[in-house]
């Protein structure tokens, strides 16, 4: 740990360190005990102040209920009662108004006499109508009752500022008068409070001895407030903030909602407190200068020799290892100052002996950093990756070369635990996981890496102690190696399946000949425009198709030229609905064919382009087999001087995952024994060769569709089709024109 007051001298920093200890000790002590007391007394004052306020409390409570059962007592007066009945019946003529008038003069009389006079602070009375009109005042001309408050028992209002009526503070209470025979609401009585007098009634409820700047208010809801401690005429004033130094207690009248606020002075009762803290603060300066003071006599004998310690310290340290202590004394610093220099004399003889063992190791390095350099040249070069790792998997040399393999490898570890590992493990994640665990023996495996494979080999490194201290990993990318035999292997299967076609080609032409024939004689005995002509004629047509695609196949064994001539596109496609309703049928599926094209014309080998068409419509109703109703469509269109065909369907879509190897050779999504992958490949190598196109126009959940495009009849007689952007073969020409 450095020491914080390194920057000052020892010499200075003993004293310095015993007087700021004082000052500490004395201060925050003295400072702790102050506050210990501020906080205890005010304390003591917030639970006096606590007591006072709910005793001050009780009493306003109490005395607000008195004067409410006092109004009461008023408004249940039979007198009272009789008079206001009498005043507020209905009159129609001369003698009952003056009968009113009477009964005016003598219910302010009676209140006046009777009733205002038996309590001081009651200085005027209001008798008010059942909508809140006044009726009569006891004393007031001018004054205006309130008219808001609760008309169905006893209202308390908030308090009033002195005005021009009443140059007072005051308040109103209100209760409703009823009738002496039915009950019937005659109106209300309204009394008029002195604040001021009703507050000097409180007494020793508003005394806080030993407290300075004690003060007391009332208020209400409109911000107006009493002083209940030295209560005035002019005592009402708006609520304001004493600011701070004040200790406070707020609580709520419950009667009349007013809220009761008492503080006392903080800053006066916590002087005493201020006076025993400066007291601690004098003690501390005193101890103080007396420490200093005592301090002189271990500033000459132990200071002193410290410093001269402390020189030849830093002497040494420079480098002048001949520096002593010259202190004759036999206390602990002599003993001290002795022991130093045996020791710088210790430093300066194996300081000699080190230099030596410096110079040595200096051109050890020299020729191990050459070795080093050496050997990283010849790792950089390295086509191959190569990289080592020590004992708990970490990676301690590599190349650039195996860079990817141990970026897969950091990718694989991660929150994985060790596992055993066989010698041949398919998953390029275990194959990297397994070889960067030190404690499998697992020395080689091929992983896949994006794109491109490795082929990964390990030996073990031995350590010092013929311990296994690493391992050595030499990463070969035999990505083209791969491919490559995949490319032959795909070559052999073609070849294989080749002359499985040509002998099934030729075994298949035998039946397909007698099915032709006996088709044709079942035409020859059947009436024109009967049902079963037209099945035979689909049994005749079709046998056609299929002994035109067994020519085919055989001619693109023996490389024969397709038969192009023109035909109607319309047609091809009615024939292939026709041939396929039976399985759409029985899958539940609905086949539509829709006719946009002005000119049905085309041009091309009809028996394979309506073999495309068919793999096209067989593959959308496929989609829908899988228990849902769906459509299929089948559209032409005019293109120009093309005409396509848009095959289309409802189905789940195509995921994106595999659009791309949708037309690869014997790739296929189809479970094992339902397709072989060659449709779609079979498809597109049909129309390309007839000049057009075949294309995946749009996939998504609800709507994948098909569109093969080929030529009219005019666009083959030019000599490139722009579609393809071949030249048509001259053998095409020589037949059209033939």
């Amino acid at each position: 740990m450095r020491d914080p007051l390194a920057w000052i001298p020892v010499r200075f920093k003993l004293p310095l360190t015993f007087a700021a200890f004082c000052l500490l000790a004395f201060g925050l002590g003295g400072y702790v005990v102050a506050r210990t007391a501020s906080e205890s007394l005010t304390k003591q004052i917030g639970l006096r102040l606590d007591e006072r306020a709910t005793r001050l409390n009780l009493v306003v409570d109490k005395s607000l209920e008195l004067l409410g059962r006092r109004v009461q007592d008023f408004a249940s007066d039979g007198f009272i009662r009789v008079q206001l009945e009498r005043l507020t019946a209905p009159s129609a003529d001369d003698d009952a108004t003056r009968d009113n008038s009477v009964a005016r003069a003598e219910i302010v009389r009676h209140l006046r006499e009777n009733k205002l006079s038996l309590v001081d602070s009651f200085v005027d009375a209001f008798l008010l109508d059942n909508e809140g009109g006044r009726i009569l005042a006891a004393h007031s001309v001018g004054a205006a009752p309130l008219t808001s408050f609760d008309r169905d028992e006893l209202w308390i209002g908030p308090l009033t500022a002195p005005g021009a009526e009443f140059p007072f503070p005051t308040f109103a209470l209100s209760t409703p008068i009823q009738s002496i025979q039915g009950g019937r609401r005659l109106g209300y009585l309204q009394l008029v409070v002195r604040a001021d007098v009703w507050a000097d009634g409180f007494g020793d409820a508003l005394e806080f001895p030993d407290a300075t700047g004690f003060t007391a208010r009332l208020s209400s809801a409109d911000g107006t407030t009493l002083d209940l401690v030295g209560a005035a005429s002019d005592a009402i004033s708006p609520v304001t903030d004493d600011g701070d130094g004040r200790i406070r207690f707020t609580s709520t009248v419950e009667r009349a909602g007013w809220r009761l606020d008492l503080a006392v002075n903080e800053g006066a009762l916590s002087l005493p407190v201020e006076e025993l803290l400066w007291k601690f603060f004098y003690l501390g300066l005193t101890l103080v200068a007396l420490t200093i003071g005592m301090l002189l006599f271990p500033q000459q004998f132990l200071l002193k020799p410290l410093a001269a310690l402390q020189d030849a310290a830093r002497r040494i340290g420079e480098g002048d290892f001949s520096a002593r202590i010259d202190y004759d004394s036999t206390d602990e610093v002599g003993e001290l100052a002795g022991a130093f220099n045996l020791m710088a004399t210790a430093v300066e003889e194996r300081t000699q002996r080190l230099g030596h063992y410096a110079e040595a190791l200096e051109r050890r390095e020299a020729d191990i950093r050459f070795e080093r350099d050496r050997l990283n040249t010849v790792i950089r070069s390295m086509e191959d990756g190569l990289f080592i790792l020590d004992s708990s998997g970490n990676i301690t040399l590599a190349n650039v070369a195996a860079r990817p393999v141990i970026e897969a490898m950091a990718k694989s570890k991660e929150g994985k635990a060790k596992t055993p590992c066989r010698k041949k493990d398919g998953a390029s994640g275990s194959c990297l996981q397994c070889i960067s665990n030190f404690g499998n023996d697992l020395q080689g495996c091929t992983v896949i890496v994006g794109s491109r494979v490795f082929e990964i080999n390990g030996a073990v490194l031995s350590g010092p102690t013929e311990a296994a201290a690493g391992k050595v990993f030499v990463s070969r990318d035999v990505t083209a190696r791969v491919r490559q035999s995949e490319q032959q292997a795909h070559q052999e299967r073609l070849s294989v399946l080749g002359e499985i076609a040509a002998v099934m080609a030729h075994e298949l032409n035998n039946p397909l000949a007698a099915i032709s024939m006996f088709s044709q004689m079942l035409l020859g005995g059947l009436d024109i425009g009967s049902g079963e002509r037209s099945h035979a004629e689909v049994i005749y047509r079709n046998t056609e198709s299929c002994k035109a695609t067994i020519r085919a196949l055989l001619d693109m064994a023996t490389t024969s030229a397709s038969e192009f001539d023109e035909f109607d596109i319309d047609q091809l496609v009615a024939d292939v609905i026709q041939l396929l309703e039976p399985v759409a049928q029985r899958l539940g599926v609905r086949v539509v064919a829709g006719t946009a094209a002005s000119d049905s014309r085309a041009f091309g080998d009809e028996l394979q382009l309506r073999q495309a068409v068919v793999n096209l419509v067989m593959n959308a109703i496929q989609a829908l087999s899988d228990g849902q109703l769906g459509q299929v469509t089948v559209n032409t269109e005019d293109r120009g001087d093309h005409v396509a065909v848009s095959v289309g369907d409802d189905g789940p879509g195509i995921p994106d995952a595999v659009r791309e190897h949708i037309f690869e050779p014997f790739f296929t999504t189809k479970p094992p024994g339902d397709g072989t992958g060659l449709g779609l490949p079979t498809s597109r190598r049909i129309v390309d060769a007839q000049g057009g196109r075949l294309t995946l126009v749009e996939s998504r959940p609800g709507r994948t569709v098909f569109e093969i495009v080929v030529p009219r009849w005019d666009v083959a007689a030019r000599t490139a089709i722009p579609i393809v952007g071949e030249t048509v073969p001259n053998s095409v020409q020589e037949r059209k024109g033939a």
